[in-house]
């Protein structure tokens, strides 16, 4: 077996990790679905209000790609749609009536299976995470078992608590796609005894744990149509789940943690239930990030956790200013440099928050990004490529390798207080509207 050891990155030390405890939350009253927060996403809706839906009904889907459905999670009835600029469609919430019928749909194992159940949305692909064409083909697979952004989900741990329909699952994409599929393990790991898979094994340095960064090291992308697909462990075992019972299985483990949480821990829940059912804040004080610290979206708790996403961060704003702080020794200081005397002394006491500590300035390159980018790239290149559109220099500089999350460390070391992520997914957009 193949070992992928990364020696560049940090593991953020931030407080509220969730423990290892499931707390099975109560079945919400309503389901929310955001498509505006789907990428590179166009929404046709199939429903409007007051429709009856039911298990696997469904819903919208993309105008660019028609025969991608996202179907509903529960039985019950169309209470609103909300529109925004330009009627985009921001969100469709359903009544749970808490019976859960279900639509009769062949399990036959085919592409049109996967199609019509919606299971085919919970695939994306590299480059530029959306959602693959129905017309079209991987060349492999990759699958990430050890997360390791803040607050990732503990694998091992989940599917001590959830039927396995794992083996399923890779035996229905091998049977569609014929292509291979590869997994990223830990030493040791339960996992192991799968067929029909290639193992390779990744040390817990973030973003080893990205399938981004697992690619460019072993199946490196060279164009825009050479695609990888993707998609996380429960999104297949939910696909395993359904050809297995005939049945879908619409819950998902999220991980819930950070210091405004009173419980960081698992909540087993409905897909599109609102935050506010799973957890209640008493503190306004407060930001709630669907995703983790680095790479996440800032939401709402009346909102649902973004589709893909598996992890909930809920932390503290600091409002509070530090007059010439940048004077003092910091020993309290969280720093990946030696601008302060914490990283001297080791001191694991450091404390994060919402402060940029700083304005954006100038890009100064001192190498601070490719301390944290496991990848053979020029970053401060790549970006300044981006922000003058120039597309044939940035697909030289291997734009098409690059993904927002596996420069997120970027964004947070830089001195120059630079949204890196932001910019490489600028240049990612930029890129697909020219071909």
């Amino acid at each position: 077996m193949k070992f992928l050891k990364i020696k560049k990155g940090h593991n953020l030390k931030i407080d509220g990790k969730p423990l290892n405890e499931i707390i099975d939350v109560e079945n919400s009253d309503y389901i929310f679905y955001h498509p505006a927060r789907l990428k590179s996403f166009k929404t046709k809706l199939l429903v409007k209000i007051n429709d009856s839906v039911k298990v696997g009904t469904p819903l919208f889907f993309d105008k660019n790609n028609n025969k991608v459905m996202f179907t509903s999670s529960v039985s019950g009835t169309v209470t609103d749609i909300q529109f925004g600029n330009r009627r985009v469609v921001k969100s469709l919430i359903i009544e749970n009536d808490n019976k859960f019928s279900q639509i009769n749909l062949k399990s036959k194992v085919s592409k049109d299976t996967l199609l019509q159940s919606g299971l085919w949305s919970l695939i994306r692909q590299k480059p530029f995470s959306m959602i693959p064409s129905s017309d079209s083909n991987p060349k492999s697979f990759f699958i990430s078992t050890v997360p390791t952004e803040p607050f990732a989900v503990n694998n091992e741990f989940i599917f001590e608590n959830i039927e396995n329909c794992i083996q399923k699952g890779i035996d229905v994409l091998k049977e569609v796609f014929d292509c291979d599929i590869n997994m990223a393990i830990s030493n040791k790991s339960s996992f192991e005894g799968l067929k029909n898979i290639n193992f390779f094994g990744i040390n817990k340095l973030h973003p080893a744990g990205n399938v981004g960064v697992q690619i460019h090291h072993l199946d490196p992308i060279v164009n825009s149509g050479d695609t990888r697909w993707y998609l996380s462990l429960q999104d297949l075992n939910r696909i395993g789940y359904f050809f297995t019972h005939k049945k879908f299985f619409n819950y998902k483990f999220y991980s819930v943690g950070g210091n405004a949480v009173k419980n960081p821990c698992y909540y087993k829940t409905i897909v599109g239930t609102p935050i506010n059912q799973m957890i209640s804040i008493s503190n306004d004080n407060t930001r709630v990030i669907s995703g983790d610290v680095l790479s996440g979206n800032e939401t709402s708790l009346n909102l649902s956790i973004d589709y893909y996403d598996e992890v909930l961060s809920v932390i503290k704003m600091s409002k509070k200013r530090e007059f010439l702080g940048w004077l003092k020794p910091g020993f309290n200081k969280y720093s990946l440099t030696r601008t302060f005397l914490s990283k001297l002394v080791s001191n694991n006491k450091s404390k994060l928050n919402t402060h940029l500590n700083g304005s954006v300035r100038t890009i100064i390159p001192m190498g601070n990004w490719e301390a944290v980018l496991p990848m053979n790239i020029y970053p401060d290149y790549l970006v300044k490529s981006i922000l003058a559109k120039d597309i044939e220099m940035m697909e030289k500089l291997g734009i098409y390798e690059s993904s927002p999350e596996d420069f997120a460390l970027c964004s947070f070391i830089c001195q120059s207080k630079v949204e890196v992520s932001s910019i490489i997914e600028d240049g990612l957009d930029l890129v697909r509207s020219e071909i």
